[in-house]
């Protein structure tokens, strides 16, 4: 099928999930083309859900419901219901089209020297959105964008040293930190020596992955206001990059 008819179908049909079935697989979020199903926790159940995160990415190519072996996805014709339901019921964090604030990184880069605090994700290729301004962008990548003690000692060098006055955090959805599992990865670390065997109770901690992710880059601006940059005077924003799209948004 064409991109066009696609996109056309998708204007037609929706995935609607019926979380009483759901068995918490994660088929039909693993086989979409356009990162459009996340698992999410919901009121329904005491186990994640696939939930419709991007239904403007949606291209109702219907693999989803083709995938779930429990019926608890079926592609309804009732669109405008579908979207209604979503975003009355919608995680926290998750926007509506209309609600979308997008966002010109490039710009804010040649007004003023920033801060770019992002993941490892090679996708996430602010370099070449920069362009001619990379110059006034410094940027600090690890997994999954986390502030810690060594971010906020290159920020704090940064402000006071390079005359940096903007910090922004992105995050994105897609992100391979929230696929880990947590037992198998903690044993894979235990045995080659890089965490303690004795302390399971701070690997989640040391891991520090957010289910949310616009709640993880709300944790991260926490921790930057809770240092002693807050005194400095530095503007701290939050941003959510788009994978289908390419587009940032920002959240704060």
């Amino acid at each position: 099928m064409r991109y066009r008819d696609r996109v056309r179908k998708a204007h037609l049909v929706l995935p609607w999930v019926i979380p009483a079935s759901c068995e918490s697989c994660a088929d039909c979020v693993n086989i979409c083309p356009v990162h459009g199903l996340e698992m999410w926790e919901g009121d329904y159940a005491d186990f994640l859900i696939p939930w419709l995160s991007n239904p403007d990415a949606c291209i109702g190519c219907g693999k989803c419901e083709d995938a779930c072996t429990w019926g608890a996805i079926n592609m309804t014709t009732y669109v405008e219901e579908a979207r209604k339901r979503l975003f009355l019921n919608r995680p926290k964090g998750l926007f509506e089209h209309l609600e979308k604030r997008k966002f010109n990184l490039r710009e804010a880069a040649s007004e003023e020297k920033i801060i770019i605090v992002l993941c490892i994700d090679a996708r996430l290729n602010v370099e070449d959105v920069l362009q001619e301004h990379r110059a006034n962008a410094y940027v600090l990548r690890n997994a999954g964008g986390v502030i810690g003690e060594s971010e906020i000692r290159s920020i704090a060098l940064a402000v006071d040293l390079l005359g940096v006055s903007k910090i922004y955090l992105i995050g994105h959805r897609d992100c391979r930190m929230r696929e880990v599992d947590l037992k198998a990865l903690r044993t894979s670390l235990e045995n080659k020596g890089v965490v303690d065997k004795e302390d399971r109770k701070g690997f989640r901690q040391w891991v520090d992955l957010h289910p949310d992710p616009e709640e993880g880059i709300l944790a991260q601006a926490d921790r930057l206001r809770a240092s002693r940059l807050a005194k400095a005077g530095v503007w701290i924003h939050g941003l959510m990059f788009e994978e289908f799209t390419g587009n940032l948004y920002k959240i704060f």
